[in-house]
C-alpha cells in the first residue's frame, strides 16, 4: 500500500472510524480507517469493519457515477479496513448557513435535495443527511459526504427516515431558517424525481409527518 498513516494529522476520531490527512502519490487524501473494536470478539469484528468499509467504498465509486459530487475513492485495503478518499477542500455547510443569504440557502439545499433523490431512485439511503455531512469548496460546488452508515433500500420507510433526520436537524440545529431551507430541499427533490415515479415521491414525503407522528407517540407513552 502506498501510504502512511500520521496520528499527528488526525482530523477526527469518531466513534467507528478516524480520519486522517495525508498524501497518496502526490495527491491530497484522506485515510478513513475502521479501528477494531476490543469488546468484540476479534474474527466478528474483522468481519463487520471489512463488510462496513467495503459497503461504503463501493457505494462512493457508484453513486459518483450518477453525476453526484462525493469524494473519489483510490484504494481500498480490506485488509486494514482503510479507505484512500479525495481530500475535498471547504467549509461544512453547518458552519456556513449563518453567513449565507437566502438565494444562496436555496440553491445549496435544492441542490442537496436533487442528489438525494439522485440516491433514492437508485437504491441508496445515504443513513446520516446532516449539514455537517455536506462540504461547500471554494468554488461554490456542493459535496455530500460521509457513506458510513450507507445502505440499500428500495422502501418509501427507509427513504422517508433519511429524510426525516434532514429535518430534525434544520429544525433543532438551524431553527432561524429550517422552513427556508426544508422547503428549497423538497423542492430539488421533487423536480429530480422522474415523472414515471412522482407518485413514489409524494409518498415518501407524505410519510415523513407519519413518522413524527410516530415518534411524538412514543415520547407520550414514555411520560406515562
Amino acid at each position: 500500500m502506498n501510504y502512511e498513516i500520521e496520528k499527528k494529522n488526525l482530523i477526527k476520531k469518531g466513534a467507528e472510524a478516524s480520519l486522517n490527512y495525508g498524501k497518496w502519490f502526490n495527491k491530497e487524501v484522506i485515510f478513513k480507517h475502521r479501528l477494531p473494536k476490543n469488546y468484540r470478539i476479534e474474527q466478528l469484528d474483522k468481519k463487520i469493519r471489512t463488510s462496513r468499509t467495503l459497503n461504503e467504498a463501493r457505494a462512493l465509486i457508484k453513486i459518483k457515477n450518477y453525476g453526484i459530487n462525493v469524494p473519489c475513492v483510490y484504494e481500498i485495503d480490506s485488509e486494514e479496513s482503510i479507505i484512500t478518499m479525495d481530500y475535498i477542500h471547504g467549509e461544512k455547510l453547518k458552519d456556513l448557513i449563518k453567513k449565507l443569504n437566502e438565494d444562496q440557502l436555496e440553491e445549496y439545499f435544492k441542490k442537496l435535495g436533487t442528489f438525494i433523490s439522485i440516491l433514492h431512485q437508485n437504491g441508496h439511503i445515504h443513513g446520516d443527511i446532516t449539514t455537517s455531512n455536506v462540504i461547500i469548496t471554494p468554488n461554490k460546488e456542493l459535496f455530500l459526504i460521509d457513506f458510513g452508515l450507507h445502505d440499500y433500500s428500495d422502501t418509501i420507510e427507509d427513504k422517508s427516515v433519511d429524510i426525516h433526520l434532514l429535518k430534525r436537524v434544520l429544525m433543532s440545529s438551524h431553527g432561524n431558517c429550517f422552513e427556508l431551507c426544508y422547503k428549497a430541499f423538497l423542492e430539488g427533490y421533487r423536480s429530480c424525481y422522474q415523472s414515471k415515479f412522482l407518485e413514489e415521491c409524494e409518498s415518501i414525503i407524505s410519510n415523513i409527518d407519519i413518522i413524527e407522528t410516530r415518534g411524538r407517540y412514543i415520547k407520550k407513552e414514555k411520560r406515562r
